[in-house]
């Protein structure tokens, strides 16, 4: 079964390079999108299995759908370039940050790993 997963990136050319990784793994991608509103508003038509959230959107952040993800039990990462930030700047538990510039391969890998943990619940 095609694992689906949310992309939320205000960066258009990062945005891009992402959904192109996802689906040259295999993902189905949600998005991608730039704004809370517009990541709520796929919520809304379908639930993802995981999501990628970059925590500085502009003006706002994505706290908001963080909590959200939490409500509807889907695990997510944050990327940011503002690791500390992140750590220091939300109530959010123990969450994944991946620092940018990243990895590709890496994020692939917690992104899998994430969907794992999930899907098994000897790991919750």
């Amino acid at each position: 079964m095609t694992k689906t997963i949310l992309i939320v990136e205000d960066d258009p050319f990062i945005a891009l390079d992402l959904q192109d990784t996802f689906e040259n793994e295999g993902f189905e991608v949600f998005g991608p999108v730039a704004a809370v509103d517009e990541a709520l508003s796929l919520l809304e038509r379908g639930i993802p299995d995981v999501a990628m959230l970059d925590y500085n959107l502009g003006r706002e952040t994505s706290i908001p759908l963080a909590h959200q993800l939490d409500k509807i039990s889907v695990p997510y990462i944050f990327v940011s370039g503002q690791v500390d930030r992140v750590v220091t700047g939300n109530d959010q538990r123990q969450q994944t940050v991946v620092s940018k510039p990243f990895d590709p391969d890496r994020l692939i890998q917690i992104i899998k790993d994430l969907i794992t943990k999930n899907d098994n619940p000897i790991f919750q």
